[in-house]
């Protein structure tokens, strides 16, 4: 098997064990409130660099809206990326701020799989480890884990849709 190709395979299957959720002994899972919210991301600013051997880092601003236990308000993810071929590790931050004015700070830390020939970007799959940094608010106090995974259509850049399952205890 190729280095690649073993790559490839192995981030598949990081991706698909992360969107099933931590696994843990049920005596070991966190208890607290359970949150579920969607995204469709767009990106509002991006720096990227690509080098040869199909190298592509930087940062991308991205921002939607979303509904929280039937609330509204807004997500902002700031990421970075480092991938080899479309696929690899991303991370960075995501706040949510409901129009109430609370606010939730999250960190993430994932890896992309590009599902593209060649070292696009596009058809891309993602999963990741969230940590709850804090919040205010409807969130004050708040601390906990989670997960997210999302996919893209297009080239780095393009819509991003993304789940996030989170337990917060406060």
């Amino acid at each position: 098997m190729t280095s690649t190709k073993f790559r490839t395979g192995l981030i598949a299957a990081v991706i698909a064990i992360l969107s099933l959720g931590f696994i843990a002994p049920a005596s070991a899972a966190p208890k607290g409130e359970k949150i579920v919210f969607l995204t469709e991301f767009v990106s509002e600013e991006t720096t990227l660099n690509t080098l040869p051997g199909g190298y592509t880092y930087g940062w991308n601003y991205l921002t939607s809206g979303t509904k929280i236990a039937g609330k509204t308000g807004k997500v902002q993810f700031l990421g970075v990326v480092n991938y080899t071929d479309g696929s690899g590790p991303f991370g960075g931050f995501v706040t949510v701020t409901l129009d109430n004015g609370s606010v939730l700070g999250l960190a993430v830390d994932g890896q992309g799989l590009s599902l593209s020939s060649g070292s696009g970007t596009a058809d891309a799959r993602f999963g990741g480890s969230i940590k709850v940094i804090s919040g205010t608010g409807d969130f004050k106090g708040a601390k906990g884990m989670g997960t997210m995974t999302g996919s893209r259509a297009s080239d780095l850049g393009s819509p991003v849709a993304m789940k996030f399952n989170l337990t917060l205890k406060k």
